[in-house]
């Protein structure tokens, strides 16, 4: 399994998953020419184009990638019909295929918002971003796989200190809004296991947060624990390779 992330914050998000004989996308926040430029090569056709919400910097280039390449497309969204014009778009959260299972799981947001479990033969991946929390139930169920990307969203002092008005400040903070780095940290703490390969912190404010603020929580959370999976910040202008 090869995970690209393309892109990851609030100008776009993007990340490709490539397998054996199938290429997956979990969201499209960017023009397509524009991800196969930072791809360095020929984009790959995909098979399946997983939403998880509307917003424009999850969905920019679906017209495109629609009208050239025409994927299946999966969303727990109801209203995505309405924004592209695709007969491929289908509402049902787990898809099955040989060694291939998906599972999209609702999340906590403004809008409605899955999260993407996805398992390739014995390789696991977890996938949230753009929650205001983390249920106990998706906690649990799970716990110990092979890669997280998990949103780290804000550090609580720069939000609180920095220019945001106040209303958009507590939409942020709130259980329909984003994971703060702290919050972030102790969810992995929950979920990381002796199985656990990789993390990645994603969707990070260029505002609220900085790298080094990731960094220094997550460096503090890997001491704490006897796990030590590889980590990797991701950002909006630069790919990074995940290869399980």
């Amino acid at each position: 399994m090869k995970i690209t992330n393309l892109a990851s914050g609030s100008k776009g998000n993007s990340t490709l998953i490539e397998l054996n004989n199938k290429n997956i996308l979990i969201d499209i926040g960017l023009p397509l020419s524009n991800l196969e430029k930072r791809l360095g090569r020929p984009f790959p056709k995909i098979d399946i184009l997983l939403i998880t919400h509307t917003h424009t910097d999850h969905i920019k280039g679906i017209k495109t990638i629609v009208r050239k390449q025409n994927p299946r497309i999966y969303t727990l969204e109801n209203e995505l019909q309405e924004k592209v014009d695709s007969k491929k778009i289908s509402n049902e959260s787990e898809i099955i295929e040989d060694d291939l299972y998906i599972k999209l799981f609702n999340l906590s947001h403004d809008v409605p918002c899955s999260g993407v479990y996805l398992k390739y033969k014995d390789k696991e991946l977890v996938y949230i971003t753009d929650t205001g929390y983390i249920k106990d139930k998706i906690i649990k169920e799970y716990q110990n796989k092979d890669i997280y990307i998990i949103e780290s969203n804000y550090e609580e002092e720069l939000l609180r200190n920095g220019k945001y008005p106040y209303h958009l400040k507590q939409r942020i903070r709130s259980d329909r809004g984003h994971i703060s780095n702290e919050d972030s940290c102790k969810y992995l703490k929950k979920l990381i296991g002796n199985k656990t390969k990789h993390i990645a912190l994603a969707h990070l404010s260029e505002e609220n947060n900085t790298p080094e603020a990731v960094e220094e929580r997550i460096n503090k959370l890997l001491k704490e624990i006897k796990y030590k999976p590889k980590k990797t910040i991701l950002n909006q202008e630069n790919i990074n390779v995940i290869e399980v």
